[in-house]
């Protein structure tokens, strides 16, 4: 094993899943690397230590969690955060903290400690209307902080960069692109048949993986949708994700509406939070998965569908575009435009069949293998370069 430490802390946040699957999935990728190559990962959990998320993340080979881990231990953790932000100088009472690289770290409030920094997207300097002015200003803050610092910040995409070298073009800390993969793993064809009965889906539908958010963009969708049903085309399409947007209280209800009055109702089906099992049979069943995103950092559903060899229908951002540049089960139509999605569905559908696809499946796990040992040794030479 690897002499390298990292230390995690974990706090499990269930509007913002993608937090935690990019967590889950850098553990998976570095407990496929040999055991000599395998850095030790401590973690830190700052929430509760039992959930089926965080049983997951403490049975990876490369998972070492402190004895004895609790919900009372999680609040102790979180309360030595608080006042070590308030006193940094005091990080010298706990020496194992000075051996340990940290990642992901959000702010640069622990300055004494060997951080390596993350900021997952700049969305709330490039799309500040969905912020409040107080969001905003925090938010802008901890980056411009971190941006100051002489440390090394992840960045999830070269969009990322570029939006980086935009907003800070003074900063003085090392900014490194780091893309994680999905190491989604399919089942049988049996577990899929039996999601599509439990749910009573059709044989062959679209699927959209996201939280109910406004810059998801499910707007431009569901006006394609109500385009193409204007033309005769009726495509089912299947949704997953948390029904509600905090900063903006009335955009689910107002979808719904939409969804209504558009007669759409029949041919999407809301199936609202669902398992991570259960999303991987979803993936594994659809025709496509449509990603309309307005903004991403990297794309969580679309690795998700590569892993899995499934169709991608996305828009055209430039993180998506950089995203599925190598991957040719892909189509991509202008953001945010209704007529330009129908028009790529219209084209694409009649192509497209319904999974599970077997030999696709095992085609994108043959690449998965080469790409996840490549992306878990880049991280562990970034650790290095930290250390």
């Amino acid at each position: 094993m690897s002499s390298i430490r990292i230390a995690i802390e974990m706090f499990e946040d269930a509007r913002w899943l993608g937090g935690s699957i990019y967590i889950e999935n850098l553990l998976s990728a570095l407990s496929a690397l040999p055991q000599d190559e395998r850095p030790e990962v401590a973690m830190r959990f700052l929430s509760d230590p039992t959930t089926p998320l965080a049983q997951r993340l403490r049975a990876f080979p490369v998972t070492q969690t402190i004895k004895g881990s609790s919900r009372l231990l999680a609040r102790a953790r979180r309360l030595q955060r608080a006042v070590l932000r308030r006193a940094p100088a005091l990080t010298k009472l706990w020496p194992g903290d000075r051996d340990e690289v940290f990642f992901p770290v959000f702010d640069a409030s622990l300055p004494s400690r060997r951080n390596l920094y993350w900021i997952p997207d700049f969305q709330p300097l490039r799309l500040p209307d969905l912020f409040d002015a107080d969001e905003r200003r925090v938010r802008k803050a901890a980056m411009a902080a971190i941006a100051r610092t002489r440390g090394t910040l992840v960045l999830s995409s070269h969009a990322a960069l570029d939006d980086f070298r935009t907003y800070f073009p003074d900063a003085t800390v090392r900014p490194v692109v780091w893309t994680f993969c999905s190491t989604l793993v399919a089942g049988s064809t049996e577990q899929a048949q039996l999601a599509r009965a439990r749910h009573q889906l059709s044989e062959k539908f679209l699927y959209v993986a996201n939280h109910f958010w406004r810059h998801k963009d499910h707007a431009t969708l569901f006006e394609a949708l109500h385009l193409l049903r204007q033309r005769g085309l009726v495509i089912p399409v299947v949704c997953t994700g948390l029904m509600e947007d905090r900063r903006a209280p009335d955009h689910v209800p107002a979808l719904r509406r939409r969804v209504e009055q558009w007669e759409l109702d029949e041919q999407i089906c809301f199936l609202g939070l669902v398992s991570r099992a259960e999303q991987v049979e979803l993936f594994r069943m659809a025709a496509a998965v449509v990603q309309p995103s307005r903004f991403e950092g990297w794309s969580t559903v679309i690795e998700d569908a590569r892993a899995l060899g499934r169709p991608v229908i996305a828009s055209d951002i430039p993180v998506h575009v950089e995203q599925l540049a190598d991957y040719p089960g892909s189509c991509i139509f202008p953001v945010s435009d209704p007529a330009g999605l129908a028009s790529a569905l219209a084209d694409a559908w009649p192509k497209l069949a319904s999974g599970p696809d077997l030999v696709q499946e095992e085609q994108a796990a043959a690449r998965l293998v080469d790409r996840r040992l490549e992306r878990a040794r880049a991280f562990v030479t970034l650790v290095q370069s930290v250390a």
